[in-house]
């Protein structure tokens, strides 16, 4: 097993399914800078399966898409745990939302935990049709949500 660096950066999302495609795409995006502080990983799951992924790092960077419609399709959001306190599910009824999952993971391996976990969460406008294509406000948000990564990995730990 390689050593884990302080930081990731984790896109979530699905390839086939339209606007969820965004944070696999900032995902690939920041892979591609090779930063040497920084792991770089993807994922098509929620809840519970997001413990094992974040132990052991400093800095965990969560980017996926959301839909609030309290925000026009395209807008880029930094939140943090507590902004998951209402969600109901993961990705089915059946998982627990990220909020659960996290508080879960803090008191199974609180050493391991990162203390320091965000989203960047861009409001979505398709999360339902089947496309290799994301809709055009959120195609135009990914460079916004990448140098919004970029800011926060450039933060001090």
């Amino acid at each position: 097993m390689t050593e884990r660096k302080d930081k990731l950066v984790l896109g979530i999302g699905s390839p086939f399914i339209s606007d969820d495609q965004i944070g696999l795409r900032v995902a690939e995006a920041i892979m591609a800078m090779n930063l040497p502080d920084t792991d770089v990983d993807e994922a098509s799951v929620s809840g519970l399966d997001l413990i094992e992924m974040v132990l052991d790092y400093k800095r965990v960077i969560i980017v996926d898409a959301i839909t609030s419609r309290e925000f026009e399709p395209g807008t880029v959001r930094v939140l943090d745990r507590g902004a998951f306190t209402h969600a109901v599910h993961g990705t089915n009824p059946h998982e627990a939302n990220v909020v659960t999952a996290f508080e879960l993971g803090k008191r199974l391996e609180p050493q391991r935990f990162p203390d320091d976990i965000r989203f960047v969460a861009v409001e979505a406008q398709n999360t339902y049709d089947i496309s290799e294509e994301m809709t055009p406000p959120v195609k135009a948000a990914l460079p916004v949500a990448v140098d919004t990564v970029l800011r926060i990995l450039r933060e001090p730990l």
